[in-house]
């Protein structure tokens, strides 16, 4: 197993077939992809609208989000890696309403791809070892306000889509995985 790097894309190398992760499933990787002939949103109406989800600003001492790009999220920067990061834990306690999402997205140790900055966003990205392509997320983070977009993927249960969780308060479920787009 093999990546290699260019804008939060890597290339896995598995018995010689490539397997290119990028934000996601564009080739672009946009922060928050709209809605186009790739990418089809529809918005569940299930949950009434709400309020915009945004985390408060890093406690003093935490180090500033741009400086997890380029770095692995297990790597710390002064002492704290980016899942235990205040800013990234309120983001994601804020924004992602499903407990379960939740906890599997924050507790769920896997193979992941460097930290990159995306549309002016810190985005990272990580599956479950040994099921990256149906199990998957992208933390997307402002590091200026601590709006927070997450995807996230767990097929078989998601057939061919992702589930979006919005920092303003939507969820949306979208065409495509997070990261995962074959060659």
């Amino acid at each position: 197993m093999r990546f290699s790097r260019s804008p939060f894309a890597a290339a896995l190398l598995i018995g010689g077939a490539a397997l290119t992760l990028s934000a996601c499933g564009s080739e672009k990787a946009p922060a928050a992809p709209t809605p186009d002939s790739k990418t089809a949103a529809t918005t569940t109406d299930a949950a009434p609208a709400k309020a915009p989800a945004t985390a408060a600003p890093a406690k003093a001492g935490a180090p500033d989000l741009s400086a997890y790009v380029g770095k692995y999220p297990f790597d710390k920067v002064d002492g704290v890696a980016f899942g235990d990061h205040p800013l990234v834990k309120a983001g994601i306690a804020a924004t992602v309403t499903d407990a379960r999402v939740r906890t599997a997205i924050t507790a769920t140790a896997g193979p992941s791809a460097p930290i990159e900055m995306i549309d002016g966003k810190v985005a990272s990205w990580a599956c479950q070892q040994h099921k990256c392509g149906e199990h998957q997320w992208t933390v997307l983070v402002d590091p200026a306000t601590g709006a927070t977009d997450v995807c996230y993927v767990n097929d078989p249960a998601m057939t061919n889509e992702s589930r979006w969780f919005l920092a303003g308060g939507k969820e949306e479920k979208r065409k495509g995985d997070c990261a995962a787009e074959k060659n």
